[in-house]
């Protein structure tokens, strides 16, 4: 892809933007071309903030058309747009915060693409797959050493996994030299750190029981064990939990969790796992908060400032709780 250097007009625009993270890595931004896969409510508000912040190119796919129910979830939607393909409608919304972005428009099924496709984006995001697939693109990615995003959001539950396999980050510290009065200038310092990440698959076998039940319940979010249940029960049936699957696994929870080296029922409510009832259900808060989360994430990435998340982000709805996590 050929680097681009801002224009005045776009060093006027984002100003503010410039001034909180530098001219470079604005340019970066301007530059990058990410995948949103699947166009959700929270992929919706991902767009929505790296439109804003001037990404360089976003394109959208999603075969799927507007469902009335969606609607009122998803702020880019209207009744108008019902029957309409979900990316196309999406697209439109976002044009009108950000002409200077390229949008770009792919209604073709995701599961129907071959590998090379997913290789040509710096950034990879997708909403609201089947483990399976996330998997495999996660696979195709690593191969590539390029970013790669999976998020979801059910009922009160939310996550954000990242692989960034081998990311290269520069982190700035300000400290005043001994002595110094509060209105001196800071002396800042740079140190670089390389931070690697485990796929999907090793996160997914992470096992539990090197901690103790009150370490897990005082560290540990239980959003954690809630994924690994719901990620394993995909791999293992093929298919997301209905309704009747859900109350099989609050009955069989103490065998799941066991499966993952817990042998304390308690560290997981069942009050989360009957939130599995709600897994075609997002809630526009829980969705304005995660993709606030993710937006912010990729823009970091990109910028190469700062530690990302490594590799975990669980929201708890029921308590308000954001926790990152290393699996």
């Amino acid at each position: 892809m050929t680097q681009q250097s801002i224009s005045q007009d776009e060093a006027a625009i984002y100003d503010r933007q410039i001034r909180l993270w530098g001219l470079e890595a604005q340019q970066r931004i301007g530059n990058a071309h990410i995948l949103i896969a699947g166009v959700r409510a929270l992929s919706n508000e991902v767009s929505k903030n790296l439109v804003l912040a001037g990404i360089g190119s976003v394109t959208l796919l999603d075969h799927n058309t507007v469902e009335k129910n969606e609607v009122d979830s998803q702020f880019l939607f209207s009744e108008d747009d019902i029957g309409k393909n979900k990316a196309e409608v999406s697209s439109s919304s976002l044009q009108t915060l950000n002409p200077r972005v390229n949008l770009v428009v792919d209604q073709e099924n995701i599961h129907e693409k071959p590998d090379t496709f997913f290789e040509s984006f710096d950034s990879v995001c997708l909403f609201h797959a089947d483990i399976q697939l996330a998997i495999r693109i996660n696979d195709i990615r690593r191969k590539i050493s390029k970013p790669f995003y999976a998020a979801d959001t059910f009922g009160w539950a939310g996550y954000i996994f990242c692989d960034l396999v081998n990311h290269t980050f520069i982190e700035e510290k300000k400290q005043l030299p001994p002595g110094a009065k509060q209105s001196q200038d800071p002396i800042i310092t740079r140190s670089t750190h390389t931070e690697s990440y485990n796929s999907l698959t090793d996160a997914l076998e992470k096992n539990w029981s090197a901690m103790s039940t009150k370490a897990l319940k005082k560290r540990i979010s239980p959003i954690a064990f809630l994924i690994q249940i719901l990620m394993k029960f995909q791999l293992k049936n093929g298919r997301c939990p209905t309704d009747l699957d859900v109350e099989e696994l609050i009955q069989e929870k103490d065998i799941w969790l066991q499966a993952l080296g817990i042998n304390d029922g308690s560290v997981l409510d069942d009050a989360l796992l009957r939130g599995l009832t709600l897994y075609q259900t997002e809630l526009v808060p829980l969705a304005a908060i995660m993709g606030g989360v993710l937006a912010q994430e990729i823009i970091k990435v990109l910028s190469a400032k700062e530690l990302p998340i490594q590799n975990w982000f669980f929201y708890n709805g029921l308590n308000g709780s954001g926790l990152v996590h290393q699996l």
